[in-house]
């Protein structure tokens, strides 16, 4: 197996890494967007049909969301080789069950008790397996386009699942809609059962895109080079990384919840602030492509800095949109360049500052840190906007917390850090 994506292993059958890329971009598609992307379609018939508020609705966001960060600690602790495919479909069937159980809710504490078993299922069979497989399965020369297929492969199939979803709640109901979810989970289960292979010394072959020599392409556990955890979180060049996704996804949670608020603050009709910002989910299939190339060919540290930096500007173009509407294009432009960081970027930085040794771990605690400051987000930018009546100090403090990680990954990912 040679260091350049190839069709076939060197039994001549199609290398199963592509099987896993499939896989993962499905559960991230129909699993991850299932669970969290979908809230805001259900938000509103869910709270008029049962008669309860808003803030009482969402509050089953941030139990999920708090018991994802319990969910992730844990699962660093007991995931192997020998345990990922029981843990992700155990994971799967209690999805399944959780919007089974949405359903059929009546009362707003039944969101409550099923959110528990969502978390379960989110943190344990979409992102955080996911990149830890990929991760094993496509070496270092060519991880960086993998970690871009499989996030550019959920860009492409989440933007048919959000229209079907939508249009089965506004045509058929949310309980309807709930089931599809379920159903969309369901499905799965036989995919991971089929697929979720830890490594490719699993399946007895070698691992592609590191290199010529085929004794160097096994993920031999036994002969991993990298720092535990323990080791691992007293270096500064660890600590760093785990930092900048605190400030990465306290800004990507934030645009989520207010980039549309703030353009049409801006002047910008409903109408159009939806539709750009819609648009660029479709830029993102080609972006994260982009800086997976990048992140291969001219290195991660190049990808890492100037992803922050995009970022950093689409933040600051939020800002000053208020002055001057005709920067939505700038900050959607900058957005679709800079939020690869997230997903794309990190877990390549991770692998350059720990090495392969425990990686999986770290990735553990990578999604951790995006769980946590993903709770802190929306709301420390909607507190901001109470305070001062409006979103450009908001975005401003968010310009400078991006520039900080992106500050932060280039001093991370110098050679001089990189694990040797």
């Amino acid at each position: 197996m040679n260091n350049k994506f190839s069709l076939r292993d060197e039994n001549g059958k199609i290398y199963f890494g592509y099987y896993i890329l499939f896989m993962s971009a499905l559960l991230g598609a129909l699993v991850y967007n299932g669970i969290i992307s979908t809230v805001g379609i259900f938000l509103v018939p869910v709270t008029t049909d049962l008669g309860i508020l808003v803030s009482s609705f969402s509050l089953y966001v941030s139990i999920l969301s708090i018991t994802n960060i319990i969910v992730l600690f844990l699962f660093s602790k007991i995931v192997n080789k020998n345990n990922l495919k029981r843990i992700m479909l155990i994971a799967g069937a209690l999805g399944v069950l959780s919007f089974v159980g949405f359903s059929f809710a009546t009362e707003v504490w039944h969101f409550y008790i099923f959110a528990i078993l969502q978390a379960i299922c989110f943190s344990s069979c979409t992102s955080t397996p996911s990149m830890i497989m990929v991760s094993n399965w496509f070496g270092p020369s060519i991880r960086g386009r993998a970690m871009s297929i499989y996030a550019a492969g959920i860009s492409v199939i989440y933007m048919f699942t959000m229209n079907v979803i939508n249009m089965i709640v506004v045509d058929f109901g949310w309980r309807t809609g709930y089931l599809f979810n379920a159903g969309a989970i369901l499905i799965c289960l036989p995919i991971i059962y089929k697929f979720a292979v830890w490594s490719p010394e699993e399946k007895g072959i070698s691992r592609m895109g590191e290199g010529d020599d085929p004794k160097e392409n096994t993920l031999n556990s036994a002969s991993l080079k990298g720092y535990t955890v323990k080791e691992g979180l007293k270096k500064a060049p660890v600590l760093m990384v785990l930092v900048s996704c605190v400030f990465l996804v306290l800004a990507s949670s934030s645009m989520l919840s207010h980039q549309i608020p703030t353009l049409i603050m801006a002047g910008i009709s409903s109408t159009l602030a939806t539709f750009a910002s819609s648009i660029k989910t479709l830029g993102l299939i080609f972006t994260t492509i982009f800086i997976g190339w990048c992140c291969d060919k001219v290195g991660v540290r190049f990808g890492a800095t100037f992803t922050g930096l995009m970022f950093a500007a689409s933040a600051f173009a939020y800002a000053m949109v208020i002055d001057a509407p005709n920067l939505m294009y700038v900050a959607l432009f900058c957005y679709a360049f800079g939020i690869p960081a997230v997903n794309t970027v990190s877990p390549l930085v991770l692998a350059h500052v720990c090495g392969e040794k425990e990686l999986y771990k770290f990735i553990s605690y990578l999604n951790m840190l995006i769980a946590f400051g993903g709770i802190f987000g929306a709301p420390l930018v909607g507190a901001i906007f109470d305070i001062t009546g409006g979103y450009k100090l908001a975005w401003l403090i968010m310009t400078v917390a991006l520039v900080i990680a992106a500050f932060l990954r280039f001093i991370a990912t110098s050679k001089k850090n990189k694990y040797a």
